[in-house]
């Protein structure tokens, strides 16, 4: 993570360094302890499913807030940091608060809108294991993360399919649950690489980004291609790139600037870098269009999507379950 010996790092890198080491232990921790409860005390995975979540969240919320705190200081400290929404961007980018703030905005209410009118409620059962589901899948891409093909200077990697797990989750759960898990596998991104340089640029890069892939069960919720389940996963894997991809797109030009000034002007720089998520879909659409086409994957996740498509309709006394499949 860093070149420098540990002893010669600061306080936010020291930080930083040691949060990493304990997230990957608390990801491991998960999946052993999830496959043992599968298999030992199944009962016991509604429970787990719970702590878990709240495990996930406590960490995650607690170590970005003292990750953020120590970075601050050590601007200000630099005389880089003149108030918390005006830390000077990097030379070359395009300072303009305003247009950056309203496109932050229009990316949020897109990604929102998707999954508040497109995204279906489900029954309580479903909510339960779409919790366990969530831990899991979240520890697999974290830990997938880790397998990179090309690491960029600035941030940003291609790694081995690593957002497949949540694009499956999901599809299989739909778009509402797979943006939170997003959001929440961003705030442990940036636990991995904390590149922070504004406020709003963590935003852009980290929950915001990372919440899009949840929009990969967008087809999935609607009867568009239903017997198609290969198109209608890579379709809404397009899309949920696609707007990860601005997301990034937006940071670059408003706080990261061009890497080369010479040749390239902050727009053309940050759609020709953050180019690299493009490829990382591309993997994960390759291996997971091979899941998809698989009879043993579709028979493993026929139960979970069945279970996950049904909503409760209650009329007085009576309760009706309702298939949306």
């Amino acid at each position: 993570m860093f070149t420098k010996p540990f002893s010669e790092l600061s306080y936010y890198e020291k930080t930083s360094t040691i949060a990493l080491f304990v997230t990957i232990g608390i990801a491991l921790s998960m999946i052993v302890v999830y496959f043992y409860l599968q298999k030992k005390k199944p009962l016991s995975l509604k429970t787990f499913g719970f702590i878990s979540l709240g495990i996930v969240l406590g960490y995650s919320v607690s170590i970005i807030t003292l990750l953020m705190s120590l970075r601050l200081i050590e601007y200000k400290e630099a005389g880089y940091l003149e108030d918390i929404f005006s830390i000077k961007m990097i030379e070359g980018a395009i300072n303009s608060p305003l247009q950056l703030y309203l496109y932050t905005i229009i990316l949020v209410a897109g990604i929102a809108l998707l999954a508040l009118l497109i995204g279906k409620k489900t029954e309580k059962n479903a909510n339960n294991k779409a919790i366990v589901y969530a831990s899991i899948c979240i520890a697999m891409s974290f830990a997938l993360s880790y397998v990179r093909f090309i690491e960029l200077p600035q941030g940003g990697s291609v790694t081995f399919a690593s957002l497949l797990p949540l694009m499956i989750y999901s599809y299989i759960f739909g778009i509402r649950k797979g943006v939170l898990a997003g959001v929440i596998y961003g705030l442990l991104q940036f636990v991995q690489a904390p590149w922070f340089y504004h406020p709003v640029q963590f935003l852009l890069d980290y929950p915001i980004a990372f919440s899009a892939i949840g929009l990969t069960g967008l087809f999935g919720e609607t009867r568009l291609f239903e017997k198609k389940r290969i198109l209608q996963f890579s379709l809404g894997a397009i899309v949920a790139v696609l707007f990860r991809y601005l997301s990034h797109v937006v940071s670059g030009i408003f706080v990261f600037g061009s890497g080369d000034p010479d040749n390239y002007n902050a727009v053309a720089w940050s759609f020709l870098y953050n180019a690299f998520s493009l490829a990382d879909m591309a993997i994960s659409l390759v291996i997971g269009g091979l899941l998809f086409s698989s009879r043993t994957f579709n028979r493993v996740i026929d139960p979970l999507i069945s279970s996950s498509k049904k909503k409760v309709i209650k009329n007085r006394d009576i309760i009706v379950e309702e298939d949306n499949l």
